[in-house]
Order: structure tokens, then C-alpha cells, then sequence
């Protein structure tokens, strides 16, 4: 029998709620309410659905909520209810090969990742059942520091959208030297987006760099709002990189500085003289969209 792991996002009213039961906030706000509830409801009329088709067509299933840890046993196939944030939470715990479809849950979620939504569930899971359904193979990056002690260290959990380089508070420069294709430059600025194809429409793409080809294996990076006088002659602001033979590092000048993973998925903290490297990891297989025949 195959089966199946659910994967759900817990909703912001949700979250909201158990502020509020420790006292952390209080939102009156009815406009925030209604868009929250509405989303909440939406959300778990999707959900049903889902456990509704999965049970027609025979497939067993489990869920976790979503940073939960997963539960034991073996599964077919993941499957992300909610938007993009949590189908990127799912992929870390995929193993080699196993197919992750996303399934966008509500009006309020974004969902460019997604294969299906609240009004084409059973649709996506009989494409899957049928073998019918298209996979793009997305390529993850990884992180390697080489701590200034010359300890080396990887991280574990891989990016699917990006990283972010950046001074530790976010109203402090950003200092480094950056080294790629040979040539090394000294900077301030903001800070440094490193993603991979997926990500490139995501956070970088609204900072002004590049949409890639979902194949692509190349990094892109960008350098937000870098401080340049003209006499220093700074060119290295964004390119492209194959982490397999390209030369591209960043080695932190500032006193605390972090690398973000995925947004808030993961915060790294970077300590003076650090060097920062890339690398691919395993690529994730994620479902698309099924053509409606």
C-alpha cells in the first residue's frame, strides 16, 4: 500500500492564538481577525479534502504538523499542505528520490511552488496514483565555514530557495571581502543573496536579480546596496557560479554577522575572519502543476 506523509502549516491564527495564551500579544484588530479566520477555514477545508481523496484512492497516510519531527515508518511520498514556506520545510527531511508534492491551502498562502490548490486536490493525487504527474529535479545548495581557527564546518540542513549573508543587526554594515573567478574585492553593504534557480524568482528576484531556468545548477548572487566610491572600482555585485568548478567565497569582516538559510529556516552566526563556501546538495524531486486533460 503506498503512503503518504502530510506535512501541514500551523495558520496564523493558530500562531496568534497561542501568543495570546502566553500573553505575548493581543490583536483586536477585526480586519487581521477575519483575513486570519478566513485563511484558518480555508486551510482545513483543504486539508479535508485531502484526507478525503487520499483515503478514495487507498493511500494510507500520517501528518506532522509543519517543524514537528516526523513520524516513524516509511512513506512514499511527502506531501506539503499549506504554501511555499512549508513544502520548503518538508524538503529537508526528503531522502534521495522520494517525490514532494505542495499542495497551496488558502488564498492567503503563496504558492509558485505548489502542484495543486483547494480546487484541483483530487485531481493532483490521481495524477500521482496514475504516475501521470511531472517532477522538476530542483537543486539545493549547502554551506561549508571555514571558522577562523581553521575548524571546518558544513551545514547539514540544505537551501532550496537561498541564503543571506548579512551583518548580525540589521541596521549595521555589512563588511567582507569577496573572492569570485580570481577576483577579490573589499565591500560594505547590506549584505549578499546567494540562491539557487528556485530562489531566484524569490527574495533575490525582488532585489533585482535574474529568474533561472528551474534546471539550472548554478548560484546566483547579488550584493544589496553596496556602498561604492567610484575610485574603488567594484564590479563583483552579482553574477552567476557552478559551485563545482567556479571560485566564489565571502569572508566576514564584521564583528557578528549571520548566515540566514531559507529565511528564518535556519540562522548560522558568522564570527570575524570566517570564510563562507558553496556547494550543491542533493536535488529534491517536486511535483508541478498536472496539465488538466
Amino acid at each position: 500500500m503506498t503512503r503518504a506523509l502530510i506535512i501541514r502549516k500551523p495558520t496564523n491564527l493558530e500562531q496568534h492564538q497561542q501568543l495570546q495564551a502566553q500573553s505575548l500579544v493581543v490583536t483586536t484588530d477585526p480586519d487581521y481577525l477575519q483575513l486570519a479566520t478566513r485563511a484558518h477555514d480555508e486551510h482545513y477545508a483543504c486539508l479535508a479534502q485531502l484526507k478525503q481523496s487520499l483515503q478514495k484512492h487507498g493511500i494510507a497516510f500520517q501528518e506532522a504538523s509543519r517543524g514537528d519531527n516526523w513520524p516513524q515508518g516509511e512513506f512514499d511520498v511527502v506531501i506539503a499542505l499549506g504554501g511555499d514556506g512549508t513544502l520548503i520545510t518538508a524538503s529537508y527531511g526528503l531522502r534521495q528520490g522520494m517525490p514532494l508534492i505542495g499542495i497551496r491551502s488558502s488564498s492567503a498562502s503563496v504558492g509558485f511552488l505548489c502542484a495543486g490548490d483547494q480546487d484541483n486536490v483530487d485531481e493532483v493525487i490521481q495524477h500521482f496514483i496514475e504516475g501521470r504527474l511531472t517532477y522538476v529535479e530542483r537543486q539545493r545548495l549547502s554551506a561549508h565555514i571555514t571558522r577562523a581557527d581553521g575548524h571546518q564546518e558544513n551545514i547539514q540542513t540544505p537551501a532550496l530557495n537561498d541564503f543571506l549573508f548579512a551583518a548580525a543587526s540589521p541596521a549595521a554594515t555589512t563588511r567582507y571581502r569577496i573572492g569570485f573567478q580570481g577576483r577579490v574585492e573589499s565591500h560594505r553593504s547590506s549584505g549578499i543573496w546567494i540562491a539557487t534557480a528556485t530562489g531566484s524568482t524569490a527574495a533575490i528576484g525582488a532585489a533585482g536579480g535574474v529568474p533561472m531556468d528551474a534546471g539550472d545548477q548554478h548560484l546566483q548572487f547579488l550584493v544589496r546596496e553596496l556602498y561604492h566610491r567610484k575610485e574603488e572600482g567594484l564590479v563583483v555585485t552579482h553574477g552567476f557560479a557552478d559551485p563545482t568548478q567556479d571560485e566564489f567565497w565571502i569572508e566576514n569582516h564584521c564583528p557578528a554577522a549571520i548566515l540566514a538559510l531559507d529565511g528564518e529556516k535556519q540562522v548560522i552566526k558568522i564570527h570575524f575572519g570566517d570564510v563562507i563556501r558553496f556547494a550543491h546538495a542533493a536535488r529534491v524531486r517536486v511535483a508541478i502543476r498536472p496539465n488538466s486533460d
